[in-house]
């Protein structure tokens, strides 16, 4: 039976994301992998925007 208990945080995150990676069969792992280099610099791209944006809308609220 597979252990999928839910774990939170980003240790628990890292520890789900590794348990999904060693199933997955080598052809899959490399599709993956591709994606992410392809994907991952415009998602990491609009999670810093999306941070920037957070913290002066945080920063525009405690002035007020």
């Amino acid at each position: 039976m597979p252990r999928l208990k839910p774990r939170l945080g980003p240790l628990g995150l890292a520890l789900t994301a590794w348990d999904i990676w060693r199933r997955l069969p080598p052809r899959q792992r490399k599709q993956v992998l591709n994606i992410a280099r392809k994907h991952g610099p415009r998602v990491a791209a609009r999670v810093l925007r999306a941070a920037q944006s957070a913290r002066a809308a945080r920063a525009a609220s405690r002035r007020r």
